[in-house]
């Protein structure tokens, strides 16, 4: 810049002088003035032009450090002239390029990690050496229902344990534990595993949550159905031993006793037959290779086979059952034995819990692309706290009465199970002094189905 000045101030006395030349040797006689005015006008014009030129390039310049600050990398100065400000403005150009470039890989990392961190089965957070999370993904947000970036992670999980949990990892401490919370987006009850641990120079915390609901889920229904198992077993099987050494100890010589005792030990024989043939078929069911082979079924006529069957028992009771819609029912799309078998159990429950002289009432209608099967009968109902648990094995609403009838507690279940195979749905409603099973099967004919029969 001083060299460009220096030369343009040597060309400004160069001109002056050629200017006094041309005075001297032209008209020496007019005044030096004019010539002294003009040669300073030139000068003058010549220095305008010059420092314009420098100015805009420096408004360049400007423009471009802004940009720089403001984190905007693609603005240039794209300065091509020579000399000092060219040399500056493609030095700027080429720094521009660099941060680009940088920002680029950065965002590139930055949507690699983010891509990792969502697809992850776990719920994860990071937070700064104040507590807040300055890193999380989308399994975390949909847990507790909204981002929690920006905030503590406190405000996030809230519970006691995980709270203290933090405050030993700010201090260099790591730790794994289980916290129960409710409420949560997901599901509302939840349990999660936390592993809860400290970053490199206490500069935050990282925690990751594993949810582990289903598993403590499964491991309460295996200690239910150990421990509801081995008391439906123990019941009979000591009904059994009893009678078997009462008679082994002299009853046996008393034959109208002896026989007694021997139909106690028969039925109780036999409610241990059909718990086990219950638990084997529930078993087999719930095995996820079941397969079964679906075909047209006339649910009309299934339904209408289960009634007459089970008719001796219902006129033993004085009940009366009405059945809809049995001889226009469309075909579905099921395996037999398993519908059947779906229906048998649904049609007596309803006779063995309706109390003499009640009402059952079975219905069969079509509903769209399905058929709509209705199980009802009169009597105490279930009440609300239930029927969620209906389904479960062992699960009773009265389990003195269930066993007293000869219920084994699995049937439900193994209902459950069935029409899950078959692709179907059941539902309990119990209100107005009536108990509903509804149940809904894919109609043989509906696009649902790769069978297709005619309506008729």
């Amino acid at each position: 810049m001083i060299r460009r000045y220096t030369l343009l101030g040597g060309a400004i006395v160069l001109m002056m002088a050629v200017l006094y030349a041309i005075w001297r040797s032209a008209a020496p006689e007019l005044p030096g003035w004019p010539m002294l005015l003009a040669g300073l006008a030139l000068a003058s014009l010549f220095s305008w032009i010059a420092t314009r030129g420098d100015a805009r390039d420096l408004r360049r310049l400007q423009k471009l450090v802004d940009a720089l600050s403001a984190r905007d990398y693609g603005t240039r100065a794209r300065l091509q002239r020579p000399g000092a400000i060219g040399v500056l403005g493609r030095s700027l150009d080429a720094l521009a390029d660099g941060l680009s470039m940088s920002e680029q890989k950065k965002r590139s990392r930055k949507d690699r990690l983010r891509t990792i961190l969502d697809a992850m089965a776990e719920a994860l957070m990071v937070t700064d050496a104040d507590g807040h999370i300055t890193l999380s993904n989308e399994v975390l947000a949909e847990l507790i229902g909204f981002d929690p970036e920006g905030k503590t992670a406190v405000e996030a999980i809230r519970h006691p344990d995980f709270r203290r949990a933090v405050e030993d990892a700010q201090q260099g401490f790591s730790s794994v534990l289980e916290i129960e919370l409710d409420g949560l987006l997901e599901g509302g009850h939840r349990t999660l595993r936390a592993s809860v641990s400290p970053l490199r120079n206490h500069l935050g915390v990282v925690a990751v949550f594993y949810d582990v609901t289903a598993e403590r889920e499964a491991d309460r229904i295996r200690r239910d159905f150990v421990a509801n198992a081995g008391h439906e077993l123990r019941t009979p099987l000591t009904a059994i031993r009893g009678f078997a050494e009462t008679l082994r100890d002299g009853a046996i010589r008393d034959p109208e006793s002896a026989k007694g005792f021997v139909d106690v030990i028969l039925r109780h024989a036999q409610r241990l037959q059909a718990l086990v043939d219950d638990l084997a078929d529930l078993s087999r069911f719930e095995g996820e290779d079941l397969e079964l082979d679906l075909e047209p079924v006339g649910s009309g006529a299934v339904l209408g086979q289960v009634v007459r069957g089970l008719e001796s028992q219902s006129k033993a009771k004085g009940l009366k059952v009405i059945c809809v819609g049995l001889d226009d029912a469309p075909a579905v799309l099921a395996e037999p034995r398993a519908l059947e078998q779906v229906l048998v159990n649904l049609v007596d429950n309803a006779i063995k819990y309706t109390p003499e002289g009640g009402e059952v009432r079975v219905e069969v209608a079509p509903e769209g692309e399905d058929v709509f099967i209705e199980v009802a009968n009169t009597g105490p109902g279930i009440s609300r706290k239930h029927l969620p648990r209906v389904f479960e094995r062992f699960y009773r609403v009265d389990a003195g009465r269930s066993r007293e009838l000869g219920g084994t507690g699995l049937g439900l279940s193994i209902v459950k199970h069935l029409v899950s195979k078959i692709g179907g749905e059941i539902n309990v409603d119990s209100s107005d002094g009536w108990t509903r099973f509804q149940l809904s099967i894919p109609r043989a004919d509906s696009p649902k189905s790769d069978t297709r029969v005619s309506p008729s």
